[in-house]
């Protein structure tokens, strides 16, 4: 979510204005008006996401927005977490509206962090919730972590990291002061009271530093903890990155090499973008894709994060793309929305014909636009049976691309790295 000193989307800021593709009063809005994503598979197999407080058509009200799924295709209205802002979040913040959950399950609780502050201020807190449903009833533990106007550190944008060993700890912080991370015990509470937690990450190449919407796990195959935020400005120029390092303190560098973010003299940031604005094959700009989660099914990792509308940004949805781990241990996502449909076996002929491709330029965040590509398959290579897509080397225009291969019965789809930049592609039907 950020703390951005521009207007963010709280309450009405960000009304989804009717269309065809908005419903109007009292319907359902499904995806649209989801800003800050996250999404949890409960006990009995559905999923639900849970998101910022933005005013959509259909609901009114402020407490965390509530949606579930049978199928991470269709998204159902429940409702509202809480009644409001609960009481001592709005007292320590004067937050009229919840920002950015994220829902992790602990010994059969659900816990929910949850993020209180008003734009542009570093007046915040991040609070725990917990309940025995993911519909609630919800009992609000108060603070985990508090910052006022003095601290070097924004306490919103919470994401909650399992360690290798199997203990938690807390990613936050936002566009004041960059990325921390903090130790939590077993009841999903601060080891230290107080405790700011150690930076993991800031910006000083950029105004205020934004750097935000950011989670992490730990990658078994590679013995990493990879890290994914944002970039830059939620409204228009948000674009996904990601580093990685042997230790959930850090350094985390990316593909080049270098440490995520900038300091002091630094005149380029590091963090390898993998997902920016593009034009999509059908013409359709979709626009400032961020503050991301992950998320693992059966069927492989989602990322799951907002995206706006290039012909109206005020709209925005929540959105669902394929990720994998490249053969090199990189995270790269599907250009192609996740559609549901099961994966299929990949033959070298999947690959023949014209391409559309796009190259994640990190200096730019000009909408990335689709150019037609030569592709040749180089090597399948072993991909681990719970990875979802099939690990390849691929030729694409002539240069080595270290990919993922995605093909279902709708469409083929690549994403990997040339050097340290990513290149995605779907194959022209």
């Amino acid at each position: 979510m950020g703390s951005n000193p521009r207007p963010r989307p709280v309450a009405s800021p960000n009304a989804a204005p009717e269309s065809a593709n908005t419903p109007g009063p009292g319907a359902d809005p499904g995806p649209w008006g989801a800003h800050d994503p996250a999404v949890i598979r409960a006990r009995d197999g559905r999923y639900y996401m849970f998101s910022t407080d933005t005013e959509v058509a259909g609901s009114p009200g402020v407490g965390v927005q509530v949606r579930r799924s049978d199928d991470l295709m269709h998204w159902q209205w429940v409702g509202h977490a809480f009644d409001g802002v609960p009481a001592s979040a709005e007292r320590w913040s004067g937050a009229q509206g919840i920002w950015a959950p994220d829902v992790v399950e602990r010994d059969g609780e659900y816990r929910m962090y949850y993020s209180a502050s008003t734009f542009g201020s570093r007046r915040s807190c991040i609070n725990l919730a917990v309940s025995g449903s993911l519909e609630g009833p919800w009992t609000d533990l108060g603070p985990v972590v508090r910052t006022r106007a003095e601290d070097p550190v924004n306490a919103i944008d919470a994401a909650v990291v399992r360690t290798a060993e199997g203990t938690d700890l807390m990613l936050y912080g936002s566009f004041f002061g960059g990325l921390r991370l903090l130790a939590l015990d077993e009841r999903g509470l601060p080891r230290r009271p107080g405790d700011l937690g150690v930076s993991v990450g800031r910006r000083t190449t950029a105004h205020n530093g934004p750097i935000e919407g950011s989670h992490m796990w730990y990658d078994a195959e590679t013995g990493r903890y990879l890290l994914v935020c944002s970039f830059d400005s939620l409204f228009d120029t948000y674009n996904i990155r990601v580093a990685r390092s042997e230790h959930p303190e850090g350094p985390f560098l990316d593909a080049a090499g270098r440490r995520l973010g900038s300091r002091e003299g630094d005149v380029v940031d590091g963090g390898t973008k993998i997902l920016g604005s593009l034009v999509t094959t059908a013409g359709e700009t979709e626009l400032a894709p961020g503050h991301s989660n992950h998320l693992v099914t059966p069927d492989g990792m989602l990322l799951v994060h907002h995206v706006r509308t290039g012909a109206d940004p005020e709209r925005h949805r929540a959105q669902l793309r394929r990720m994998a781990l490249t053969s090199a241990g990189w995270p790269v996502v599907s250009p192609v929305e996740y559609d549901a449909l099961p994966l299929l076996p990949l033959e070298g002929t999947d690959l023949d014909g014209p391409w559309q491709v796009w190259r994640m330029d990190a200096e730019s965040t000009l909408p990335a636009r689709p150019s037609v590509g030569a592709v040749r398959l180089g090597a399948l290579l072993p991909t681990p049976a719970e990875q979802g897509g099939v690990r390849a080397t691929l030729e694409v225009d002539g240069t080595a691309v270290d990919a993922v291969v995605w093909r279902t019965r709708a469409s083929t789809a690549f994403a990997g790295l040339s050097g340290d930049e990513v290149v995605l592609g779907v194959r022209a039907e």
